[in-house]
C-alpha cells in the first residue's frame, strides 16, 4: 500500500507530506498530533482527510497561512465546511478550505482591531444563495461561541459566497460577480414595476431563484427550449422588454449572452411578480 511521508508538521490538524515526489497538505482534525518529520501515513488511514496539492508557486503562501492561523479558527472552519457538506449532501472543492481559512483568519484580525466589515451585497447574497446563507449563519454562531466574539452579519454573506464557490468549483470572485449583477437587476425591476421586492416574499424569492438558474445555465451555455416564446412576446410586451434589458445587464456585468428562450421565461416571472406585489 502506498504511503505519504511527513515533510513538515504545521499544527495538530495539518501536515505537509510527500508521495512519489508530489507534495500535499493534508488537513483534518488531529492528523498532525504526535507526528514528526520522516514518519509515514498509510493511504487507507487518511482517505477521509482533505488533500491539497502544492507546488513552488503556492507552497510558501500555504505554509505561511498554516503557521499563523489559530488552532481554534482552523478547527472551526473545518467544522463549518463539514457542516456545509453534510447539509448540502455534496463535497466542496478542496481549495475551499484554504480560501475560507484565509478569509476567516483575516476577518477575525480586523474585528479584533476594531475595523468595521462592510458587505454592500448582503441582501442579494441572502436572496440568491439561501441555503449557503443559512449554513453560514450557523457557521458564524459557531465562531462566536468558540472565539467569544460578536461577528457582524456582513461576515455571514462572505462565508456564504465561499461555500457557494466551493459548490461550483469556482472562486468566490465568480459568485461575487453574479451578486453584483443581481444588485443592479433588483432596483431596475423595482423602478420599472413601481414595487419593492421583499427578501422573504414568495414572488421575489421565486424570481431570484430563477435568475440564478439563468446565470448558471448561460455561463455553462446550456440551452433550454421555450415553446411559449411567441405568445409571451405578444401577451406580455412590457415584461418582455424589461427582461431583454435584464439580459443586457447580465451581459454587461458577467459577460454572458441570454438567449430569447431565457428572456421569455424571465418575462413570465416578471409578470407574476407584478401581479402579486
Amino acid at each position: 500500500m502506498e504511503s505519504y511521508k511527513v515533510l513538515k508538521v504545521f499544527n495538530n490538524n495539518s501536515v505537509l507530506v510527500d508521495k512519489e515526489g508530489i507534495e500535499y497538505i493534508l488537513m483534518g482534525k488531529g492528523i498532525g498530533f504526535d507526528k514528526k518529520k520522516g514518519m509515514s501515513f498509510k493511504e487507507e488511514d487518511i482517505i477521509e482527510n482533505v488533500f491539497i496539492s502544492v507546488n513552488e508557486t503556492n507552497k510558501r503562501q500555504y505554509e505561511n497561512l498554516m503557521n499563523e492561523v489559530e488552532e481554534k479558527i482552523f478547527i472551526s472552519v473545518v467544522d463549518i465546511i463539514a457542516l456545509a457538506e453534510g447539509e448540502l449532501g455534496e463535497k466542496l472543492h478542496p481549495d475551499t478550505h484554504f480560501g475560507l481559512i484565509d478569509h476567516v483568519n483575516f476577518a477575525i484580525k480586523r474585528i479584533r482591531e476594531g475595523i468595521m466589515i462592510v458587505n454592500p451585497f448582503i441582501l442579494e447574497t441572502k436572496m440568491l444563495y439561501r441555503k449557503e446563507y443559512a449554513i453560514a449563519q450557523k457557521g458564524v454562531e459557531l465562531l462566536n461561541q468558540r472565539l467569544r466574539m460578536d461577528i457582524p452579519e456582513s461576515e455571514i454573506g462572505f462565508i456564504a459566497l465561499h461555500i457557494h464557490g466551493g459548490r461550483l468549483k469556482t472562486p468566490k470572485n465568480s459568485s461575487l460577480k453574479y451578486i453584483k449583477a443581481i444588485s443592479n437587476i433588483i432596483p431596475y425591476i423595482e423602478d420599472k414595476l413601481g414595487v419593492h421586492i421583499q427578501e422573504d416574499s414568495f414572488s421575489g424569492v421565486r424570481l431570484i431563484a430563477h435568475l440564478r438558474g439563468v446565470i448558471e445555465r448561460c455561463a455553462k451555455e446550456i440551452p433550454i427550449e421555450n415553446i411559449f416564446l411567441d405568445r409571451l412576446k405578444s401577451d406580455y410586451p412590457f415584461e418582455y422588454k424589461i427582461s431583454e434589458n435584464i439580459g443586457l445587464i447580465l451581459e454587461k456585468n458577467i459577460g454572458i449572452i441570454v438567449p430569447e428562450s431565457e428572456v421569455g421565461y424571465i418575462a413570465l416571472h416578471i409578470y407574476k411578480l407584478n401581479k402579486t406585489t
